[in-house]
């Protein structure tokens, strides 16, 4: 995937060094001395830039994105960077959140954010990885997660909890919500196509069960 990361400070840098061996990762900062500290690092195409700067962006070859991160520490800058990222079609943006008054906002504008250094790291991970499913909460030392997906895959329609489940060590349906109410299903609870699941599962098999619910046609006897 093709990703923008704004800002080269210490989350920006670490996002991208985790990220440069499988993505094609584009960095902007707008501090020159930072931009050749981190050339010399990492297989990244650096930018010397503002991330409100429209011709930066594009130079940054924004339309073809598949992510943007925003990590400045300016609300104010990774808000306009992510609104203009929306709108030339980015599918996926996250920012971080430096002061909680403008997480208002943020929601307005439909942008996801993560508000402390190591939670925000994990929750742009995450976002970029996983777009289909909103992880919740880690649980104990990362063994498991509880994550939340709407139901796409239309082989599991009205098909009844227990043999969604099917016995399977690797999750449980904890919730799932219906026209503004949270159900606890019972094994005979049946989940409807567009229908909000909450979900314990472990982490190693996050992604397997994120297919399971999102992606047409999975199998769910062989998971």
């Amino acid at each position: 995937m093709n990703g923008i990361i704004l800002g080269a400070g210490r989350i920006g840098f670490n996002l991208a060094r985790r990220m440069d061996n499988e993505h094609d990762i584009t960095i902007i900062d707008n501090n020159r001395r930072r931009c050749h500290f981190i050339n010399d690092l990492l297989e990244c195409y650096v930018i010397n830039g503002n991330g409100t700067d429209i011709k930066t962006l594009e130079d940054a070859d924004i339309s073809n994105a598949d992510f943007f991160v925003a990590t400045t520490g300016n609300d104010e800058v990774n808000l306009l960077s992510s609104v203009y990222a929306k709108d030339n079609g980015v599918k996926t943006i996250v920012s971080t959140l430096n002061n909680n008054e403008h997480e208002e906002i943020f929601k307005k504008l439909g942008i996801k954010y993560g508000n402390a250094e190591t939670s925000a790291m994990k929750y742009i991970v995450r976002s970029i990885i996983r777009p289909t499913a909103q992880s919740l909460v880690t649980i104990g030392k990362g063994d498991a997660e509880i994550i939340e997906v709407e139901l796409k895959n239309s082989d599991l329609v009205l098909t009844p909890v227990c043999e969604i489940q099917n016995d399977s060590d690797k999750f449980i349906i904890i919730s799932v919500y219906v026209d503004d109410e949270v159900i606890i299903p019972t094994p005979d609870t049946e989940i409807d196509y567009g229908d909000i699941v909450t979900i314990l599962v472990k982490s190693e098999y996050v992604k397997e069960v994120e297919d399971l619910f999102t992606t047409e046609g999975s199998d769910y006897y062989y998971i």
